[in-house]
């Protein structure tokens, strides 16, 4: 599956069933048929040993198994929040179409911006009128800074207010605000 970064975020939300934050990258991924696994079973399966996994990423990589998409996180190197930025970059290197190769340095900024954009979707956070940075982390489960970077494209102001996400959330919009 490979998508362009905003306007296949509502397609993403739709196919893996997500209707409300904070977003779990992992069962998102699962939903859209890529496989994720720990750097435990990585070590097992391929023979590899931790030292070299942390040489390839501390935290997470992805790669394809034949013509499968795979996610391998490093459960134990960081916090609740950091795996779940990682897990959803790595998500975004998948269905961007990075796994075949490119731009390192532009593959890992579209890979960033679309972790960002998943899990904290601007239109959703203006919808439930969030506007503390403390408040963004906690509804989207993301880091502070990952937040107050949120915020500041909120108050910006330059996004893509999208209907089919609005949509898609609404139920937990409405739920937020009750």
């Amino acid at each position: 599956m490979k998508i362009s970064t905003r306007a296949g975020l509502a397609e993403i939300y739709e196919r893996a069933d997500i209707h409300s934050l904070p977003i779990d990258p992992l069962a998102a991924a699962r939903s859209l048929g890529i496989k994720t696994v720990s750097y435990k079973i990585i070590s097992e399966y391929y023979h590899i040993t931790f030292e070299e996994l942390y040489r390839k990423s501390l935290w997470g990589f992805s790669f394809l198994e034949g013509e499968f998409p795979v996610i391998a996180l490093n459960e134990s190197a960081c916090g609740e929040r950091r795996r779940r930025f990682t897990a959803a970059h790595e998500l975004g290197h998948c269905v961007l179409g990075h796994l075949r190769g490119r731009n390192l340095e532009s593959a890992e900024r579209e890979a960033n911006r679309f972790a960002a954009d998943f899990l904290a979707p601007l239109c959703v956070i203006e919808q439930c009128g969030v506007r503390s940075v403390a408040g963004v982390a906690r509804l989207c489960g993301i880091s502070e800074s990952a937040a107050e970077i949120r915020l500041r494209e909120l108050r910006d102001g330059n996004f893509r207010r999208d209907s089919r996400i609005s949509e898609q959330f609404s139920g937990f919009i409405v739920r937020y605000f009750q």
